[in-house]
């Protein structure tokens, strides 16, 4: 006995089938349209009467319209067709490189619902369409799905660039920034050092040219007034 629910865009126009097959052939196949059983052959047509004369056979069965085939379609369309999971989305650099160097952002976006989406590159709000290539949609076993978009450029510093996701789950389009503190950082963190490196030279320069100056001039201090300095006896 196999039972088939089909139904169009909703579920007022369900149609509940209950087919009975017996050595690959169809034998009898109730159908909710006509509201009982149709038989096919000798032995199927004996089988449908007998069928159609059971009370509570077709009252089962015009029960199981609504029990069996809406309530599971209501259930299927939940969980499917009305089913919307927004995306993660993240966006990080696939390998080190500092600004005014080729790198290669990768944009990812993962666990969303339905599987159609739209994944776009902006670099100041501007819409990249060179260098840039995406994997295709591929399923993750539980229901989402999961793409990855990569975006080949020249880091440029003070320059935003960010990843445009457009999916049916979100009022209106995402977008996320590469974060480039990381870099930022790293580039304040050798500025810094460059900096005090100068500092410091600098002053070690100062300190060596002065104490230079003050072996070459070498001066004794100054007799204080009202003193006479003390003579050699042989001068006397």
């Amino acid at each position: 006995m196999i039972t088939d629910c089909e139904y169009g865009n909703n579920t007022t126009d369900m149609v509940f089938f209950v087919k009975n097959v017996f050595n690959q052939k169809l034998v009898t196949m109730y159908d909710s349209r006509v509201g009982k059983y149709v038989g096919f052959g000798e032995y199927g047509m004996i089988n449908a009467d007998h069928y159609n004369s059971q009370a509570w056979k077709m009252a089962l069965r015009k029960r199981q319209v609504e029990t069996l085939c809406r309530y599971n379609a209501r259930l299927f369309r939940k969980s499917t067709l009305d089913r919307k999971v927004p995306p993660i989305v993240k966006v990080h650099q696939t390998k080190p490189a500092d600004y005014g160097e080729r790198s290669m952002l990768e944009c990812r976006v993962l666990g969303f619902f339905p599987q159609e989406v739209r994944v776009s590159w902006l670099r100041d709000g501007v819409e990249v369409t060179t260098d840039v290539w995406s994997t295709d949609v591929m399923a993750n076993g539980d229901w989402s799905f999961q793409l990855h978009s990569y975006l080949e450029l020249t880091l440029r510093r003070g320059e935003r660039v960010s990843c445009k996701v457009d999916h049916s789950s979100l009022r209106e389009s995402l977008e996320v920034d590469w974060d480039t503190s990381p870099l930022d950082t790293k580039y304040l963190k050798k500025t810094v050092g460059i900096i005090f490196f100068f500092i410091g030279f600098t002053t070690a320069a100062a300190g060596a040219a002065y104490y230079r100056w003050k072996q070459r001039f070498d001066f004794t201090p100054l007799v204080g007034q009202g003193q006479t300095p003390q003579r050699r006896l042989s001068e006397l």
